[in-house]
């Protein structure tokens, strides 16, 4: 039997998006036995999951801590700006190398922006010429330092608590690594899904050492995962982020059990400068985010002092390796 024109995601589709979501290198073969299709299957609803924009691209979770980098996150609230004007400072955004990410933002800021570097003075560099481009564009801005942030995989996708490991971003000491390491890094981070054949030909390095060197990364922690880029709008869900104000951090640990295995929770991070929590949300709409609130302030009473909200509206980038 044919499939509609118009793709709308069935079960096998949500649960290849959560298995692409926890390894976005499973290779067709091993999806097929995940998902109990056949390989040929498996590669056509893929290949159209990806055709009509609910995977927007694959990439690879680097800690770049490890390799002496700190994250900078920083919040910019425009100045009156037209559609077009607005557009026009985020496509500059967007080709900045050192800019890792780019998302913007409705609420009380309107765009967020992620920068690796090494050091202050290397922040102090990219800020000083990104005000110089722009700083009549910009109202106000707020600047924390990542650290460190936990992903975790989109348990809501099939319906069920997420189990699967965390991804930790920010934080780590540092641990060795040569320039062939960076040069895989530098690829992987562009596709996730690249095989080890066009790396090869590309870093004119052997299948073979290509394969062990990312092991020995993904063994040290500098990769700490590959995912999908997956349009959670495509499938109807809001994207919120809180900013939450703890009374308490003894019981942090618990918190962050419990932020893990609710299936709506996609991320957490810890800031230095930000709030003392900031939780991110893939649900419906914003009752439903306010009902996993009232959920934890159940599980912790009195522990949320106080907290706001953003929404997210797009990932417009995302890379974890910076320009080296």
């Amino acid at each position: 039997m044919r499939r509609k024109e118009k793709l709308e995601p069935d079960v096998k589709d949500r649960m290849l998006l959560y298995l692409l979501d926890v390894d976005g290198r499973m290779n067709h073969s091993q999806l097929a036995k995940k998902t109990q299709m056949s390989k040929p299957l498996v590669k056509d609803r893929i290949e159209r999951l990806e055709k009509e924009g609910f995977i927007k691209g694959y990439y690879t979770m680097i800690d770049t801590s490890k390799l002496s980098f700190t994250t900078f996150r920083v919040y910019l609230k425009f100045r009156n700006l037209t559609p077009e004007e607005k557009k026009e400072i985020i496509n500059y955004l967007k080709q900045q190398g050192k800019i890792g990410a780019v998302v913007l933002l409705a609420g009380k800021w309107d765009a967020a922006l992620v920068i690796a570097v090494k050091d202050i003075y290397d922040f102090y560099t990219i800020w000083d010429k990104l005000l110089e481009d722009n700083l009549e564009s910009i109202f106000d801005y707020k600047i924390s330092i990542y650290s460190p942030i936990y992903h975790y995989s989109k348990g809501y996708l099939i319906d069920k608590k997420n189990w699967s490991r965390v991804r930790v971003l920010g934080g780590n000491e540092k641990t060795d690594f040569d320039e062939r390491d960076i040069k895989i890094l530098v690829n992987l981070s562009k596709n996730a899904r690249i095989s080890l054949s066009d790396l090869s030909e590309k870093l004119k390095y052997s299948p073979e050492s290509i394969s062990y060197r990312i092991k020995q990364l993904e063994k040290r922690g500098i990769i700490q995962g590959y995912r999908a880029m997956i349009d959670v709008h495509r499938l109807g869900y809001e994207f919120y982020k809180t900013e939450i104000r703890l009374s308490s951090y003894k019981n942090i640990q618990k918190v962050l059990a419990f932020c893990h295995t609710h299936p709506n929770i996609y991320q957490v991070d810890k800031t230095i400068g930000g709030e003392t929590l900031e939780i991110e949300f893939h649900v419906k709409n914003l009752k439903d985010m306010l009902r996993i609130i009232e959920d934890f302030e159940k599980e912790f009473p009195k522990l949320i002092e106080r907290f706001d909200y953003l929404t997210i509206l797009s990932e417009e980038k995302i890379t974890y390796m910076p320009e080296i």
